[in-house]
């Protein structure tokens, strides 16, 4: 056992030595096979540190949720009230919640199209409205017009983005779903009494292929074409 942890120490000491000063969370596979991030200095030897493509260490910088915001006191209770409504009117604002959770995400650009769309579709109901009155509605099409125009860019960049981006094959995220497929195809291959000897060289020959450089390329193509 002793010879064990030493083990675990010698491999580990270069990737302890690559971790940035401040970092306060670590991304590692326990001995359970769970990965998850880890507190810095509760890191055991045990725990296998997980790399970006480039061989660093995945780490977190700063602790988990939102940062503490000075709260400032209202002038009188008028303004109270109305920092009060548009609070939750942030709140309650699609975009702004997906760009503070998650500003990295594809999300972001879907709800911006569907923004877009909405005030599209808003403006075109008081076009309709000011055509029934028989009023002027030149001004409303050309707001209308620069609303689908920015729609239209908006809808390319997502359309690219999705083509460029799809999914990281290389993400922890993905390796943590693809680590339980394959820990789910092992356990159903046993519950129907095949010989442990008969998976192993199943799941040998399956890590093979999927670690080669023609299989992601091959995978990364077919997520293209779905897009």
């Amino acid at each position: 056992m002793r010879s064990q942890n030493r083990d675990d120490k010698s491999r580990q000491a270069p990737l302890l030595a690559k971790i940035p000063p401040g970092t306060v969370r670590v991304y590692v596979r326990a001995e359970t096979g769970q990965f998850h991030y880890k507190d810095l200095d509760q890191l055991a030897d045990t725990d296998e540190i997980q790399v970006d493509r480039h061989g660093k260490p995945i780490v977190m910088m700063t602790k988990p949720g939102r940062k503490k915001q000075i709260t400032l006191t209202p002038a009188n209770d008028t303004v109270a009230e109305i920092l009060r409504r548009k609070a939750e009117a942030e709140d309650r604002d699609p975009i702004l919640r997906v760009a503070k959770t998650d500003p990295e995400s594809t999300d972001v650009l879907h709800q911006i199209v569907l923004a877009l769309g909405g005030e599209a579709a808003s403006i075109l109901f008081e076009r309709t409205e000011a055509e029934r009155r028989g009023e002027e509605t030149s001004g409303l099409s050309v707001r209308r017009i620069k609303a689908l125009e920015a729609l239209a860019g908006t809808w390319l960049k997502r359309k690219e983005q999705l083509v460029s981006r799809g999914v990281d094959l290389d993400s922890p995220a993905f390796r943590a779903v693809f680590q339980y497929i394959v820990t789910t195809m092992q356990e159903s291959m046993s519950s129907l009494g095949l010989r442990s000897e008969l998976i192993e060289t199943v799941f040998a020959k399956f890590s093979k292929v999927v670690d080669s450089e023609e299989w992601g390329t091959e995978a990364r193509n077919r997520m293209k074409h779905v897009v």
